[in-house]
């Protein structure tokens, strides 16, 4: 399906993605979550795999977590991944 474009497009032999960050507007789905560092009205700081995916903007809030997967709502401004 649509991780099947993504690896097409790039070339990605693997069968597995780590994890993966959908940005729609106002909405962010974060799939391959170990842990919720940190969540506060301004940033959202959330383990994966092999980094950490902090999400900022205002308003912020978790409305579903589990499974692996953490939604987050609001108006978000920018997605950053450290190591």
């Amino acid at each position: 399906m649509f991780k099947d474009e993504i690896k097409d497009k790039f070339g990605i032999k693997s069968a597995v993605f780590p994890y993966v960050v959908t940005v729609t507007s106002g909405k962010t789905m974060i799939s391959g979550v170990k842990k919720v560092l940190s969540a506060k009205e301004d940033e959202i700081a959330i383990s994966v795999s092999s980094c950490v995916v902090r999400v900022s903007g205002k308003g912020l809030e978790i409305v579903e977590i589990g499974g692996g997967d953490a939604y987050v709502k609001g108006e978000i401004y920018g997605v950053n991944f450290e190591k």
